[in-house]
């Protein structure tokens, strides 16, 4: 009886656990309070990239990976962030317009990112490679305002 309900009870504590997990990790990268401000609800149009790559936080040691389970897309002044429906139960698409980033090449070791902040929220960081930061701008037909990155 008791391997029964073990069996029966596993799944319903996992998923519950992963909704708790998905929900933290929402709350400490920052995408829910960019939520409050950016939160896209309308119909992804546009060029996308899918299985793409960010982190986000609120400080440099405190950041949340999004490994390849990122939809990216550059839709008439907006970059629409997406993650997977695994991965964003409690973390809406995000539709941030280009005018409300500013950007900042980082050098860590041997690999050099693009940091993106936008204006209602500066302390959230968005770091993305360079190469995704100047396909964004490729696709929006136009330079992100820059910024150096002791200003940020």
């Amino acid at each position: 009886m008791t391997v029964v309900l073990a069996i029966t009870l596993f799944p319903v504590a996992f998923i519950a656990m992963w909704c708790g997990v998905i929900w933290l990790l929402g709350r400490v990268s920052g995408w829910q309070r960019l939520g409050q401000h950016y939160a896209y609800r309308g119909e992804i149009r546009g060029v996308s990239r899918g299985f793409q790559s960010a982190m986000m936080g609120y400080s440099r040691w405190r950041l949340v990976r999004y490994r390849a389970c990122l939809n990216v897309t550059v839709d008439s002044g907006l970059l629409i962030l997406k993650a997977w429906f695994i991965f964003g139960l409690f973390q809406p698409p995000l539709g941030i317009p280009l005018h409300d980033l500013v950007r900042a090449e980082r050098t860590f070791l041997f690999w050099t990112f693009c940091e993106l902040r936008a204006a209602p929220e500066p302390r959230i960081r968005i770091l993305v490679s360079l190469r995704l930061a100047n396909w964004i701008e490729r696709q929006a037909g136009g330079p992100i305002l820059s910024a150096k990155a002791r200003d940020f």
